[in-house]
């Protein structure tokens, strides 16, 4: 086989170095942002994932030297909010403040809606959060387990609101339905406010809802917590029962989270650029504390590649579990 062999010469080597540190400073120094920031929420205003998105608004724009508007988009289970920033350009000033609920399960459990995980590139992972099953006060369950035994004694009376159909909650609330062979009407909300709202005024029976949405209620006493959906308990509510300690639920360990994504297509430069900008943000030891009050865990720094990862394990590990939800 006749080998051929390629000589440079001193000038062509100083030449391709050159080009290669002049590709290395234009993505160092890439020109983003030009125009202000819209951080899509796919919920209501009030609710765990616009608390979560404006938590980063002002800190972002500092950093970023931009305006950060926040923008909710909410309905189909986040589903909205998501084909929003899809039809948005894939140039970085568009992103969304996603979770597990519709950047996963939705369309894996819908495909109606019309996108998959893979449309996303994710750019940061900024929390993990339980979801909590709530009730008013007066209701006669103290716990989860509590609850599951009301459930079989009283079949078909209860009625319990998630954030929408294919949501995390939703996942949450039909596990146990199916774990345990009881049964509650579900309610689809737009987001977790809504759901709290109607709990505390008696409309639904039971609220499955992220944790950073019952704090402030839990503490003023107007609403109870059955149970928290992590192995263990919540610094933040030690008084809380977690699903490792309801008997008809040992080994389910469930847990949503917070990651900033945009359209796929974004350059590597502008997505590496917000991911620098967020993980600092999110590393302060204020933000760390914010988050724990919040009942949320801010998990250890993850470039673009390792979130990307991370997301799409998170597709595969629920795929199971998302085909046994049906759309309603």
């Amino acid at each position: 086989m006749r080998k051929t062999t390629i000589v440079f010469n001193r000038r062509q080597c100083l030449s391709l170095f050159a080009g290669a540190m002049a590709s290395k400073l234009a993505n160092a120094q890439v020109s983003f942002p030009t125009k202000p920031i819209t951080i899509i929420v796919p919920y209501t205003a009030g609710g765990a994932s616009d608390v979560g998105a404006r938590l980063f608004q002002n800190e972002l724009s500092k950093t970023l030297g931009q305006s950060v508007v926040i923008d909710n988009v909410s309905g189909a289970g986040g589903a909205l909010g998501v084909q929003k920033l899809l039809r948005s350009p894939a140039d970085g000033h568009t992103l969304i403040y996603g979770s597990l609920s519709e950047c996963v399960l939705v369309p894996l459990i819908n495909p109606a809606a019309g996108y998959k995980t893979e449309d996303f590139a994710a750019i940061a992972l900024m929390s993990t959060t339980p979801a909590a099953l709530v009730v008013k006060p007066d209701f006669p369950a103290n716990t989860i387990e509590e609850l599951i035994v009301y459930a079989r004694a009283n079949p078909g009376k209860l009625s319990y609101g998630s954030p929408g159909i294919g949501t995390f909650q939703h996942l949450v609330a039909e596990t146990i339905k199916n774990r345990t062979g009881t049964f509650m009407l579900h309610i689809p909300y737009r987001g977790g406010g809504n759901i709290m709202a109607d709990v505390i005024a008696g409309q639904v029976d039971v609220g499955v809802t992220s944790a950073p949405n019952i704090i402030g209620l839990a503490a003023q006493g107007r609403i109870k917590v059955l149970g928290v959906t992590t192995a263990e308990r919540l610094q933040v509510l030690p008084q809380v029962v977690s699903l490792r300690e309801t008997p008809s639920l040992k080994g389910l360990d469930l847990q949503t989270w917070g990651m900033f994504l945009a359209p796929k297509g974004v350059p590597d430069a502008v997505l590496k650029k917000l991911n620098d900008a967020l993980n600092i943000i999110n590393a302060q030891p204020s933000m760390v504390e914010m988050r724990r009050k919040l009942g949320s865990t801010v998990p250890g720094q993850f470039n673009v590649a390792q979130t990307q990862s991370f997301l799409l394990r998170e597709r595969d590990s629920y795929r199971a579990s998302a085909s046994r939800v049906k759309p309603e």
